[in-house]
């Protein structure tokens, strides 16, 4: 581990040391293996090779019982309180050793039934922690551990907001820079690779869309990678993109209008649908302060759109960004079957979270949507922007 990264695990720990004692269970128990838990990310600072198990209890106790190869990263930032390495015997019997010295009633695991990210642990390895306690009621008698999980993957810290932050600054400088190489007539798909070419000569790789989302308007909009549709005068082209900075990442959309023969300006429909979405953006951020629920930012931003003539957005205001683009926790969304009570969560500050309002493109008419989409943080002052909200359409000429 690099010194940023000791910080970070330490500042993780420190936030997870606030949080154990509201833990609903005497234990939370995470057992893992490569690839199947994100969580391991969060208090261990990196991703489990072998078979790994972490307890931590109600009253701050933590414990690592993992394999040998792994043991010098969870070693270093001496956050542990014990660090058990185990070799050919494997990890079975050090689990059941740590298991009853510990002497738990209850157990907190991985499992949710709406959000991915607190819902680490498999079926395989929930069979497989049952075989080694020996009791097949564990998974039934278990309760979540979203309590202490949710809020310490949601609250981020002054290394998580560095990082981010920097993510969000070069996705910005790549959007300028695409507005700049852009020329009618030119394909989705010749934009993004120009947008992958300069991620790798940046030294960072791309969130999602295979480097860059770019959809033109007549092509349509949606989580889709770019292809072969024209830049067409008189259409708005979106480029939805983010970035990953030392495992963080932003999450970023920009509107561009393809200037037609004789146009110095976009046309008053289009200027008025940008006009609409910013104003949704910049009035839901305003409300934006601890305590303000989901769906109540959600709820202004739709209301803001409709005043100016606009359908609003069918999907969520805004999520979550951090560890992934999609963080978990606290959604700004409606209160509905899609969504569920994601939107009822009250925002806490040091959580991040996108705004976007986007202006799909009309039903009677091609092309013309805008995407408006910005990442903020939750101060004790109200919300805090980390992009710098586009004022204006970017000209393609």
């Amino acid at each position: 581990m690099n010194q940023n990264d000791l910080t970070l695990t330490r500042e993780k720990h420190a936030q997870l040391d606030a949080l154990l004692p509201s833990l609903p269970a005497d234990a939370w128990l995470v057992l893992c293996r490569e690839g199947s838990d994100l969580s391991t990310l969060l208090f261990a600072g990196e991703p489990m090779v072998g078979l790994s198990a972490f307890l931590f209890t109600r009253s701050g106790r933590k414990v690592a019982l993992v394999a040998d190869y792994d043991r010098m990263g969870i070693e270093a930032p001496g956050v542990f309180d014990e660090v058990v390495a185990y070799g050919r015997e494997g990890l079975p019997q050090h689990l059941r050793e740590a298991v009853r010295q510990i002497a738990p009633t209850t157990f907190a695991l991985n499992q949710h039934v709406d959000d991915y990210l607190l819902d680490g642990l498999t079926v395989g390895l929930l069979k497989k922690l049952q075989q080694i306690l020996g009791d097949d009621t564990i998974g039934a008698r278990a309760v979540s551990s979203a309590p202490v999980l949710e809020p310490l993957r949601a609250r981020k810290t002054p290394e998580e907001l560095r990082r981010i932050t920097r993510a969000v600054q070069l996705t910005q400088q790549l959007h300028e820079e695409a507005g700049r190489f852009m020329r009618s007539g030119m394909s989705e798909r010749d934009v993004a690779e120009f947008i992958k070419g300069r991620q790798r000569e940046l030294g960072v790789t791309h969130s999602f869309s295979d480097g860059a989302a770019v959809m033109t308007g007549r092509a349509g909009l949606g989580h889709r990678s770019a292809g072969d549709a024209p830049l067409t005068p008189g259409d708005t082209v979106v480029i939805d993109m983010g970035v990953y900075v030392e495992g963080y990442t932003s999450d970023v959309m920009h509107t561009y209008y393809v200037l037609g023969e004789g146009e110095d300006a976009p046309p008053a429909e289009v200027q008025a649908r940008f006009d609409a979405a910013m104003a949704a953006v910049r009035r839901s951020v305003e409300a934006m302060r601890p305590g303000v629920r989901g769906f109540e930012v959600d709820a202004i931003a739709r209301a803001t759109l409709e005043e100016r003539g606009v359908e609003p957005y069918s999907h969520a205001l805004g999520h979550q960004i951090g560890r992934t683009v999609h963080d978990g926790g606290t959604t700004l969304a409606p209160l509905s079957e899609r969504y569920g009570q994601r939107g009822a969560g009250a925002l806490v500050v040091g959580e991040v979270y996108t705004v976007e309002p986007v202006v799909h493109g009309l039903t009677d008419v091609s092309g013309h949507p805008i995407g408006p989409e910005q990442d903020v943080v939750v101060t004790e002052e109200g919300a805090r922007y980390l992009s710098t909200p586009q004022s204006e359409l970017t000209l393609v000429r």
